[in-house]
């Protein structure tokens, strides 16, 4: 339902990120709303599928070769420790994330 834990670690991994959400039913938060069945939700989650595919489509064809966003180096000013602070172990065992910024 939320998707907060995915772009953060996207962002720690200083990976673009963008969120498709897909609704299938109201009467779950809208108290005005008819109930609905699951023939229903079945039914607005496949129509959903098909233009998610279609969004999907379109996106991978439109990225770009490379990137002029700041994702790519999202953590060059996040990290606050003193480099000679931060041990030889947790810079290898970091290195896949931050690497670049603490070699």
């Amino acid at each position: 339902m939320t998707n907060l834990t995915e772009a953060k670690l996207a962002r720690e991994a200083e990976l673009c990120y963008a969120t498709i959400a897909m609704i299938t039913d109201y009467d779950c938060w809208h108290p005005q709303h008819d109930a609905v069945t699951l023939d229903e939700i079945i039914g607005n989650l496949s129509r959903n599928t098909a233009n998610v595919q279609r969004v999907l489509h379109e996106v991978v064809r439109e990225l770009p070769d490379t990137r002029s966003c700041k994702c790519g180096s999202a953590l060059a000013h996040a990290i606050l420790t003193d480099r000679t602070a931060i041990s030889r172990a947790t810079k290898k065992r970091l290195a896949p994330i931050i690497g670049k910024y603490i070699s």
